[in-house]
């Protein structure tokens, strides 16, 4: 089978993260209940209990499955996902017909999103199975500000998300100066990400269901949008640039690692995620940039966040695309042409305690 009938066949997957509190279930109780998400297999992976409408679900097992009026399946786990997404599609089948068309993970409040966007890319029988369309946080918009300073797994939530929604907005304590404070601080530790502003959960789920930027080859998003690089500060480099000197011990300790302070590893501000664009004038080398992608794995695999390119190697008609999340990459996949006749390499990066001189060196010593 080619990859193209692969990918036609895949399951669109949406993962839904947010700190405790954020409004995650509200909005759950409401895309359940519209007609355009229907036959749509909600997997709350959470711990405590969740109350969806007229419904409380608690973990008194290892796995309860409900099925709620509006068409959709809830499953609730405190075991294996892998697992369950690997079961899922025969066990909700009647008659050897699948019954749902797409699944929703909710993860607990407190969850890194890493692991399971690795699980969703390095599980063979998950990969050929589901297609993971995007990542959406929520944002509790009182109490939003606060959580971010004390609790770095939000940071992490909100920088790796596809789709940003900032809930509760509403609320009378609410001053418009902490709202506009709030909305900035978003947009600076995750540009990429469209911010949006639900009213009681009540988010139009096309805004859902139009997310498809994990895996930009077969995708229906332009190249454009997939990286959106006018939200970002743009530096362009080129060949002029001199190589720089610079050990391989220094570009660890950039990182995060040897040389760290205890000071600095238990600061929790914004000042830890950054975003960054770079863009190359002239065609980039296959086996530079391939040595310069395993460095950067192996060196800063655990601090880069996301990684997105549109890259111009030399020799290739059409651009290869690459999208990692930390030190997992998805398979380098090539266009068979450019889209328009920009042919600058581009890369957008999401970073944690990496700054821009750090990133700017390894493409002085190894890209150049």
């Amino acid at each position: 089978m080619s990859t193209a009938q692969v990918n036609s066949h895949r399951i669109p997957v949406y993962l839904l993260t947010g700190f405790l509190g954020s409004g995650k279930t509200t909005l759950l109780n409401h895309l359940v209940n519209q007609s355009a998400m229907s036959r749509t297999l909600v997997i709350i992976n959470e711990f405590g209990s969740i109350s969806l409408d007229h419904l409380l679900v608690s973990h008194a097992n290892e796995e309860v499955v409900v099925e709620l009026g509006s068409g959709c399946v809830c499953c609730t786990i405190r075991g294996d996902l892998a697992k369950t997404l690997r079961d899922i599609t025969w066990r909700y089948s009647r008659e050897g017909k699948r019954q749902f068309d797409r699944v929703i993970i909710e993860t607990t409040g407190l969850a890194d999103p890493a692991p399971i966007i690795h699980t969703l890319m390095t599980d063979r029988t998950i990969f050929t199975q589901f297609r993971l369309q995007g990542v959406v946080t929520t944002i509790d918009a009182l109490h939003g500000a606060t959580t971010l300073d004390r609790h770095p797994e939000s940071l992490k939530q909100v920088a790796m998300a596809d789709l940003l929604l900032l809930t509760k907005t509403d609320l009378p304590q609410l001053s418009p100066g902490a709202l506009s404070d709030l909305q900035q601080r978003l947009h600076k530790l995750n540009p990429a990400a469209p911010l949006l502003q639900p009213l009681d959960g009540a988010l139009d789920p096309t805004a859902l269901l139009a997310l498809d930027h994990i895996e930009p080859v077969h995708s229906v998003t332009p190249l454009g949008n997939w990286l959106n690089l006018k939200s970002f500060s743009a530096v362009n480099l080129n060949q002029a640039v001199q190589p720089g000197r610079l050990f391989l011990r220094e570009m660890a300790t950039a990182a995060g690692g040897e040389g760290q302070s205890d000071t600095a590893a238990l600061n929790r501000h914004d000042d830890h995620i950054q975003a960054h664009c770079f863009t190359f004038s002239q065609p980039l080398t296959e086996g530079r940039f391939e040595g310069w992608l395993q460095m950067m794995m192996q060196l800063m695999g655990h601090n880069m966040l996301r990684i997105k390119g549109i890259i111009h190697l030399k020799g290739f008609a059409g651009p290869m695309i690459v999208h990692g999340v930390q030190h997992i990459f998805h398979p380098a996949a090539f266009l068979p042409a450019w889209p328009d006749d920009n042919r600058d390499s581009r890369l957008v990066f999401i970073t944690y305690d990496i700054d821009r001189a750090a990133l700017e060196r390894t493409f002085e010593l190894f890209l150049f």
